[in-house]
């Protein structure tokens, strides 16, 4: 098949969409023509893939226009068109569809009406509580009309988690049968071109670095992990709107100096930081299903999480991770010295979760349901 895949980030950027979309291309090329359009200032192509790069630096609506006419324009005699989001890169593919008559598949991973809402502090509510009554005013609203109208023509959502299809069923009105869940993979073991190095108490993150990720979080929980364990340390991977506000809170804690921002750093340096790290904490308010905890299953990393819908679909309290309660540091901070008290624990929990990639996880069954998806859609 001639698949485009629309995306709205894409690598060197660090998240769930750049990702997922190069190890996708990885096991889709050989089997399929694929291009690859994105938001992005990079030139490099994915092996045995065209990418169609949509410069980042215009405004939203200048590079909307863009990113239509370029994908207008590569879609002539396109089979299908599998897209990342509902929004920046749902929209023009939801129009371009419309006028090409070519199906277009939608990965749903979180709402981003919600998402906004939370990052300017509009709402405090958590995700299935602001779909049933949104707050943020007309843009929000607006936010929300355009995801529905995207989600609803789209032939197949798919999302990486029950919590989440249930959740676009109830809200923006799309049919069952059309909500698909196929659960994220892990990226596979990566072979690193520097070595790895055990440090001792020390507890890594990566993450966009927005509010509903929790970060602040686990710096309180480390000021109290640092009463116990004074070398504690934790390293923070990512960037965003959040970055000073951590930076002032690490002061105000008196943490500053047990806390490094490496900002966005490359796959290869995450996997690096997992490595090297004690434990990988996950504190986010929201997770559709965490690619993240995924990774620290395949990294063989010791990883404490909320206990959120989602996230709890792939980590199970004391048998993959361990589980703690959304905004209750203390008990993030107890996890912690458990960990720190126990290696054999967390060494059990590191090869469950690792065992769990295997059985629940696979790239060979994400790409198994993905493609007959594809093939159904085309049909």
């Amino acid at each position: 098949m001639k698949i485009i895949i629309a995306t709205p980030i894409y690598p060197p950027e660090i998240g769930g969409p750049a990702t997922y979309t190069k190890e996708l291309c990885e096991r889709l090329a050989d089997t399929h023509d694929i291009t690859v359009i994105t938001y992005t200032n990079s030139a490099e192509a994915f092996p045995k893939t065209r990418l169609i790069p949509v410069g980042k630096g215009r405004p939203l609506p200048v590079r909307l226009g863009i990113f239509f006419v370029k994908l207008f324009r590569a879609s002539k005699g396109t089979d299908v068109i599998y897209v990342q989001n509902a929004m920046a890169a749902g929209l023009p593919v939801a129009l371009v569809c419309m006028l090409r008559g070519i199906p277009f598949v939608l990965k749903f991973v979180g709402d981003e009406a919600w998402e906004r809402a939370t990052q300017r502090r509009l709402t405090q509510k958590r995700l299935e509580e602001f779909m049933a009554s949104p707050d943020g005013g007309i843009k929000i609203r607006l936010m929300m009309l355009v995801q529905g109208f995207v989600l609803r023509r789209a032939a197949v959502v798919t999302t990486p988690s029950a919590y989440l299809s249930e959740a676009l069923i109830r809200t923006y009105g799309v049919k069952p049968e059309r909500a698909v869940v196929n659960y994220n993979a892990a990226e596979s073991t990566q072979v690193l071109p520097f070595e790895t190095k055990h440090v001792a108490h020390q507890i890594a993150t990566t993450a966009r670095l927005v509010a509903w990720k929790g970060i602040d979080g686990i710096i309180r929980a480390l000021s109290i992990v640092k009463k116990k364990f004074p070398d504690a340390q934790l390293i923070v991977a990512g960037d965003g709107p959040e970055m000073q506000n951590l930076q002032d809170l690490s002061k105000k804690v008196g943490a500053a100096d047990s806390v490094t921002f490496l900002g966005n750093i490359s796959r290869a340096e995450t996997w690096q930081l997992r490595k090297n790290s004690e434990i990988y904490v996950l504190n986010s308010t929201y997770e559709g299903l965490p690619h993240t905890v995924l990774t620290s299953f395949a990294a063989e990393t010791p990883t404490i999480a909320t206990n959120i819908p989602g996230t709890n679909e792939a980590l199970y309290h004391e048998k993959t991770g361990l589980l703690v309660e959304p905004g209750d540091y203390q008990a993030l901070a107890d996890a912690i010295e458990r960990l720190f008290n126990n290696p054999a624990l967390g060494k059990e929990l590191a090869e469950n979760g690792k065992k769990l990639l295997r059985e629940k996880f696979s790239w060979e069954a994400h790409t198994q349901t993905l493609n007959r998806i594809l093939k159904s859609v085309v049909a």
